[in-house]
């Protein structure tokens, strides 16, 4: 699959630490397309584990969230769109590919980035490349 640079939030991005949330390094600018961005078609970002996740035991969790902001400061302050359930670290393996879908029109804010919540336990290894793409129409 192609990704393009300006759609990318994470690149090999080490997601661990004892922090309870991490952001990711990148945010996309939606520029002028705010509300219209992939012309109707399905828009997903897509996470896919380059590195398992690990944690002192089987019971640390990680949550991804979608957000937007008005600015280039994603962080607590950003507004959630959608976000996954909290999974095992067990269950992010090396090569699960995450795709998680954005409603048409609920973004309303001109940059998106993501984040990663840890529960239970902090977790100790676990790197990520996550970037919006639009979902081909089936029949061309």
């Amino acid at each position: 699959m192609y990704v393009d640079k300006e759609l990318t939030m994470c690149a090999n991005q080490e997601m661990i630490g004892s922090s309870a949330t991490d952001y990711s390094l990148y945010c996309i600018n939606l520029g002028s397309t705010v509300g219209d961005i992939g012309s109707g078609a399905p828009l997903y970002v897509i996470i896919n584990v380059g590195t398992a996740f690990a944690s002192g035991t089987s019971t640390g969790t990680v949550q991804f969230k979608v957000l937007e902001e008005s600015d280039t400061t994603i962080d607590s302050g950003s507004t959630v769109l959608v976000e996954t359930k909290a999974f095992l670290v067990t269950a992010l393996t090396a090569g699960k590919v995450l795709a998680i879908p954005i409603p048409a029109g609920i973004i309303t804010k001109q940059y998106l980035g993501l984040s990663a919540t840890y529960a239970v336990e902090e977790v100790t290894a676990g790197k990520i490349d996550a970037f919006v793409a639009i979902q081909p129409p089936l029949n061309p």
